[in-house]
């Protein structure tokens, strides 16, 4: 009753058609700000790996896979070693040089090889830190995956991990 008289003094005095006081009416509404929001969330949630970005090469992990089917780039993770060899895997040819060994490690990168090389961690930002000490070294084609190991799976790219060997 109470809906009812509402509705009628809505539609008398702000010309409002009852059908749109009803809460039918808000499932749309409701619907579309929900779809709004997650494509909002998804949008930030790239946002600092962008930031970075802006300053720096990067890849694609679809342009890094595509570029592996001819003739494969250098890889360097670098990510801590327990980290590279555990569950969440590291992408196929990876060398492990940990960002805390990289600079005593710069010879296993020789500068005069003209292979890219493709720095990789868990979400970029050690990358991004990696890249003045290469260049500085006089690299020239080096690049950072872009969102890192993250978005590589969830890109669903394949990882490899090492298992141990059962022991005999």
């Amino acid at each position: 009753m109470l809906n009812r008289s509402f509705a009628m003094a809505a539609q008398g005095s702000w010309g409002l058609d009852p059908s749109l006081l009803q809460p039918a009416f808000l499932i749309p509404i409701g619907f579309t700000l929900l779809v709004l929001l997650v494509l909002l969330f998804l949008r930030l949630r790239d946002l600092p790996s962008d930031r970075r970005a802006r300053k720096a090469p990067t890849m694609t992990p679809l342009q890094l896979e595509s570029l592996m089917m001819g003739s494969p780039p250098r890889i360097v993770d670098l990510r801590p070693r327990e980290t590279y060899e555990g569950p969440k895997g590291h992408i196929r040819g990876a060398m492990s040089i940990p960002l805390t060994e990289l600079r005593k490690r710069l010879h296993e990168l020789d500068a005069k090889e003209k292979d890219a090389i493709i720095l990789v961690d868990e979400t970029d930002e050690l990358s991004h830190l990696a890249l003045p000490l290469l260049t500085g070294e006089g690299h020239n084609w080096i690049y950072v995956l872009r969102g890192g190991m993250r978005a590589w799976r969830r890109a669903k790219l394949p990882v490899y991990t090492h298992k141990p060997l059962p022991k005999a």
